[in-house]
């Protein structure tokens, strides 16, 4: 009898074990999945949060990309100046196919842009898309961003800010151009991120998402309409911290280092090699 009652209160004891482990698992799943799913409500991002915008954002709690979702709406036929808008993204993408880390509390969104205009001014469009947003972010919050070759957003010399484009043709005429940004806003780079920031951080504050990408939507569609193109690139410079530097341009073929002398009419950064020649360099990732 002793026997089996030790057996029986082992069991009963194995029992409650395990109902134990099982219930803090459930506790940490319940927690985590909390933590991804809950939003401030004081800065939704939902359309019907931009009045005047609601059938033009598509807005998503999760996505790979949201390229991949702009991608798609495009070439279903969808209207110039489309917004699509992710809390988070899983597979977020940059220059020369890096990864874009997009926890929630950033900004991470696609435009999808049909311009009037002619493929190879396509470039513009990005060079002004940055220009908007560093104006933007100086005037809402008094800091001091700077656009680094060709599309970065630094503050104190940290990146808060990465875009990305697509240009797809029809004819020889553009059919639509995507241009995805992301900005650090109230979410923490990672450790391994140690030349990034966020506005949080900068501002030792939260930072209302909602404002910031409506504000910005405005500062760029005004743009767009009025097509300052001629003089795009003059006011980009500005703005740019890349220029009087020494520079490393790495793209998939080949690495170039030299002073950053200037930036022509078509985009391209101009370097002025060790051995005094001058070299155009159309793109690549910047390192100063």
């Amino acid at each position: 009898m002793t026997g089996r009652r030790e057996f029986l209160f082992f069991l009963c004891a194995l029992c409650a074990l395990c109902a134990l482990c099982a219930l803090c698992a459930l506790c940490v799943f319940a927690r985590n999945f909390y933590r991804r799913q809950t939003i401030n409500t004081s800065d939704f991002l939902f359309p019907s949060e931009f009045p005047g915008r609601e059938s033009s954002i598509h807005y998503v709690q999760e996505v790979f990309s949201t390229m991949d979702i702009a991608r798609n709406l495009a070439r279903q036929g969808c209207p110039h100046f489309t917004v699509v808008i992710a809390e988070r993204q899983t597979a977020g993408r940059g220059r020369l196919k890096r990864i874009w880390l997009s926890e929630q509390g950033g900004l991470y969104f696609t435009l999808v842009l049909r311009p009037e205009i002619h493929p190879n001014q396509g470039y513009k469009l990005n060079f002004a898309a940055s220009l908007c947003l560093a104006r933007t972010l100086n005037r809402l919050f008094g800091i001091n961003a700077q656009v680094k070759w060709p599309n970065d957003i630094l503050v104190n010399e940290k990146k808060i800010t990465g875009m990305l484009s697509e240009i797809e043709l029809e004819d020889r005429r553009i059919s639509f151009v995507n241009i995805g940004i992301g900005v650090n806003v109230n979410n923490d780079p990672t450790p391994d991120e140690p030349k990034a920031s966020s506005l949080k951080n900068i501002l030792g504050r939260a930072v209302p998402r909602k404002e910031l990408l409506s504000e910005f939507l405005n500062a760029y569609e005004d743009y767009l309409h009025q097509g300052n193109f001629d003089s795009v690139i003059s006011e980009w410079k500005k703005y740019t911290l890349t220029l009087g530097r020494q520079v490393k341009i790495v793209t998939t073929r080949e690495v170039s280092e030299g002073y950053a002398q200037d930036v022509d009419d078509e985009g391209a950064l101009i370097l002025k090699l060790a051995d005094g020649s001058l070299k155009k360099v159309l793109y690549g990732d910047c390192f100063h």
